[in-house]
């Protein structure tokens, strides 16, 4: 049947299949044809993509971007809903965040709405305040290991501090380093209200001259939540009247405060730092660590003693506390609680008039010490309590001052050391000033292998 209706098409000579052959071949070419067409098509499309692609990059490279965006881009742009453009936020830096603002209106009205919905970057190491060799702040981040260490340069590009910090919470260390000057400027931005700082400690070891006491309040008022140490460790051009009761209260119930001007034999005579701001450390709930002063006339030995009774007092709770939590009567924790008064030049305070006021509270102590060159007898009172493990020491010389100092942050160094309390009386003296080209000034970034570039 196949071959008889094979043969009525054309018989079985085979010239039917050949045509059906030459119909199959002339498709197939045809087919083969348009397949390479439109690959040579679809290539030379991306080699324009690729060209075009290689002049955007080229352009934004060079800053000559701008005015050549697509027609009206920006009115496209500004329909966006704003869930995407916040998952844009969150992946920028911090320095990228505040110059979005220049992008449109959207962007500046997404940045001020997300302040308070946006989780905040955490910062939980140190953040250092400096100026470099040309003038320039320069804000380091170093991670509380010590081991990841970046920086921001503010060059003229209108990037306020505030901005930069908007979506960064900063907990652990604010130092604000030498070769800064503390402008009320400076400490007003960081004491905006969508700025979210959280410090244990802040340092002051920069210039205090164009600093005011409102703004210095302000700032204090803003880091009061959380901080714990307070220090104006060698800060040079201090006024005698920028310290009082009020700015220093502002910061709430301190472990540790000092007041230490550089340099250290300059006259500092303040009669604002008092009685009040040495008992108001008495009053916190937690154990005063140190409290060391220069040039404080407003402190006097009735003072000191009303310190000594209720730092005693506390310690005669806090062992009730612990006992009853532990009905076997140890001694709770193995390491010996310190707090530490230093007295140096304050007119009122002598070990002499110290002793007529407290001599039946503390036990007086002489000390040789190798200072200056020579060896010198220094005097101090103490006094141990041994069930709670606690002591306290009263010192009337400059050399204590340096066991609580915070060093500045750096590479490699993590944030437990910069704070450590450094309780050995052999230290040689060092300048405060020594090291700071070796490492920070004028340079503004670090390379992975923690050399500076």
């Amino acid at each position: 049947m196949a071959s008889q209706r094979f043969e009525s098409c054309g018989g079985g000579d085979g010239k039917f299949t050949e045509l059906i052959f030459v119909v199959i071949g002339q498709f197939s070419f045809q087919s083969v044809a348009d397949l390479e067409a439109k690959v040579a098509r679809v290539q030379a499309e991306n080699d324009r993509l690729r060209r075009a692609l290689g002049d955007v990059c080229w352009q934004i490279a060079c800053g000559q971007l701008t005015g050549k965006l697509p027609d009206n881009f920006l009115e496209q742009f500004s329909q966006l809903p704003d869930r995407p453009l916040e998952q844009v936020l969150r992946f920028l830096p911090a320095r990228q965040v505040a110059q979005m603002r220049h992008v449109s209106r959207k962007f500046n009205q997404l940045i001020r709405k997300c302040s308070k919905t946006m989780p905040k970057k955490e910062c939980k190491g140190s953040v250092l305040f400096k100026r470099n060799y040309s003038g320039q702040l320069i804000v380091g981040w170093v991670d509380d290991r010590g081991r990841k260490f970046t920086t921001t340069q503010f060059a003229g590009d209108n990037v306020a501090l505030s901005e930069l910090l908007r979506f960064i919470r900063i907990d652990g260390l604010i130092f604000f380093g030498r070769g800064l000057s503390a402008t009320d400027e400076v400490l007003d931005q960081l004491s905006k209200a969508w700025l979210t700082i959280r410090p244990e400690v802040v340092v002051f070891e920069c210039d205090l001259s164009q600093t005011s006491r409102n703004s210095l309040k302000a700032f204090l008022v803003k880091v009061e939540p959380s901080i714990r140490r307070l220090n104006f460790q060698n800060p040079e051009n201090i006024a005698d009247s920028l310290l009082s009761y009020d700015v220093i209260g502002a910061a709430g119930r301190l472990d540790g405060l000092i007041v230490l001007p550089w340099p250290w034999g300059m006259e500092f005579h303040n009669n604002n730092i008092d009685d009040e701001t040495l008992l108001a450390m008495a009053d916190a709930d937690h154990m005063s660590s140190y409290f060391s002063v220069v040039g404080c006339s407003g402190i006097t030995p009735d003072g000191i003693r009303a310190f000594v009774e209720k730092w005693m007092s506390k310690l005669v709770k806090k062992r009730k506390l612990e006992i009853g939590a532990n009905s076997t009567g140890r001694r709770y924790g193995s390491e010996l609680g310190y707090c530490e008064l230093t007295f140096y030049k304050c007119a009122n305070v002598t070990p002499a008039t110290v002793e007529r006021a407290c001599g039946g509270l503390l036990e007086k102590e002489t000390t040789e010490a190798f200072y200056g060159g020579e060896n010198i007898s220094l005097v101090r009172f103490a006094i141990e309590c041994r069930a709670s493990n606690r002591r306290m020491k009263i010192f009337f010389h400059n050399d204590s001052f340096r066991s609580h100092f915070v060093d500045e942050p750096r590479p490699g160094v993590a944030l437990d050391l910069l704070v450590d309390d450094k309780r050995d009386s052999d230290l040689e003296y060092e300048d405060p000033t020594a090291y700071e080209a070796d490492y920070f000034i004028g340079h503004d970034r670090i390379m992975p292998n923690g050399l500076w570039t």
